[in-house]
C-alpha cells in the first residue's frame, strides 16, 4: 500500500515537464524486449503453420489423390479384368488395312495373325498383351488419353432426365 502511495505522490510532484515526460530507462528496455518476444512468437507461429500445410500437401500427394469430396479418388486407377476382356479384339491382316501400322505401346509393327484390341471410345488399336497390361493400371487410351470409363450415360450428360 505504501508503494502505490509513493507512486502517486511521485507522479503529482512539481517536477519540470521534460523530466516527468521521460520514462525511466528500465521501462523502455522491458517494453522493447516484450515487442521482440512477441515478434519472435509471431514468426514462429507463421513458420509452424507453413510447415504443417506443406506436410499436409505432401501427405495428400503420397496417398495418391484428393479425398475431400468423398467417394472414389480421382485418377487413373485401371480397369477391372472383366471389363478389359469385354473390349473388342480382332486378328490383324495387312491386306485389309492400308499401310504399315504399329502398336503405340511397344512400338512394334503389327504382323499378320496377331491379335489386336480396339478401344471403343476412340478406335485406337494395340497388341492384345500390351493394351491389357496398360489397362490394368490405367483407365485411359495410351494414345489419346481418352477416359474409357463412362461415369454417366449419354442421355444424362446431355441434360435429359
Amino acid at each position: 500500500m505504501t508503494r502505490s502511495f509513493s507512486f502517486l505522490s511521485a507522479s503529482n510532484s512539481s517536477a519540470p515537464l521534460d523530466a516527468a515526460a521521460a520514462e525511466p530507462p528500465s521501462a523502455a528496455v522491458v517494453e522493447s524486449d516484450f515487442v521482440i518476444v512477441l515478434a519472435a512468437l509471431l514468426c514462429t507461429l507463421i513458420s509452424v503453420v507453413g510447415l504443417v500445410s506443406m506436410a499436409r500437401c505432401a501427405w495428400l500427394r503420397r496417398r495418391g489423390g484428393n479425398h475431400r469430396f468423398g467417394g472414389q479418388p480421382s485418377g487413373n486407377r485401371g480397369l477391372n479384368s472383366k471389363v478389359v476382356r469385354s473390349l473388342p479384339k480382332f486378328t490383324y491382316d495387312s491386306s485389309s488395312g492400308g499401310g504399315s501400322a504399329e502398336c503405340a505401346i511397344c512400338l512394334t509393327e503389327y504382323a499378320d495373325g496377331e491379335e489386336l484390341r480396339v478401344l471403343p471410345q476412340c478406335g485406337h488399336g494395340f497388341h492384345l498383351q500390351c493394351v491389357d497390361m496398360w489397362l490394368e493400371s490405367h483407365s485411359s487410351c495410351p494414345s489419346c488419353r481418352r477416359n474409357l470409363v463412362v461415369s454417366r450415360c449419354e442421355k444424362c450428360a446431355a441434360g435429359g432426365s
